[in-house]
């Protein structure tokens, strides 16, 4: 059955904000992640978030029972969250692309908010900027790769969530649409869920998008 629902949910963040970020927020609020394992997940399940960041999925999932595995690509936000989690060997420093690598068992969910790009931008977040990498349609071609093969560690009939926003900053960019065209190449996307902030916003959107995907091939 199609997935299309409306929830509203706090936008707080419960967790400290690294000094080396210099106030500058890019995480997703751990009443989201708590929510969606809700939804999603039971307690004692394998959760995996393949973008880190600053470990919100981490820290909400070692408070709620759920078995937290990850990967980031950036060292020092690695180091920081891995000095603040109790399951600091199912965190690597790397790239998503070579999960293989890395020694995962087997994920009952996959959530993260993945690096955004907008369309008209050069700068590939998934290559750090290699002039090699440029470009909108090279960024959505290695995200299909990325869950291409997460969906590999994946149980069959797993759920996966992409939380994005479409970009509304200096023009229209509309990356959501992008990315669920996107993955939908490599995962079935079974609808989304529309997340409205209980709490005003200054900047930014008042409401979030998340992608709902089933890995249906296993």
């Amino acid at each position: 059955m199609a997935i299309s629902e409306l929830w509203t949910v706090s936008n707080r963040h419960q967790f400290p904000l690294p000094d080396f970020q210099n106030g500058d927020e890019i995480r997703f609020p751990g009443a989201l992640v708590s929510a969606l394992l809700d939804r999603f997940t039971k307690s004692g399940d394998a959760v995996f978030d393949p973008f880190v960041g600053l470990g919100t999925t981490f820290f909400v999932c070692e408070q709620r029972g759920r078995i937290p595995y990850g990967i980031e690509a950036d060292r020092q936000r690695y180091e920081w969250v891995k000095q603040r989690i109790t399951t600091k060997h199912h965190l690597v420093c790397g790239d998503s692309a070579e999960l293989a690598a890395f020694d995962f068992p087997e994920m009952d969910f996959c959530i993260t908010s993945p690096p955004y790009m907008p369309h008209w931008h050069k700068w590939n977040p998934l290559y750090n900027g290699d002039a090699d990498y440029d470009g909108y349609d090279i960024y959505l071609k290695r995200m299909q790769e990325i869950y291409g093969r997460i969906c590999k560690r994946m149980k069959t009939n797993a759920y996966l969530v992409v939380q994005a926003d479409n970009l509304t900053n200096e023009q229209f960019s509309p990356l959501v649409w992008d990315l669920g065209r996107a993955l939908s190449e490599v995962m079935m996307l079974e609808g989304e869920i529309v997340v409205n902030w209980s709490e005003a916003v200054d900047n930014g959107n008042r409401f979030t998008q998340c992608l709902v995907f089933k890995n249906a091939s296993g």
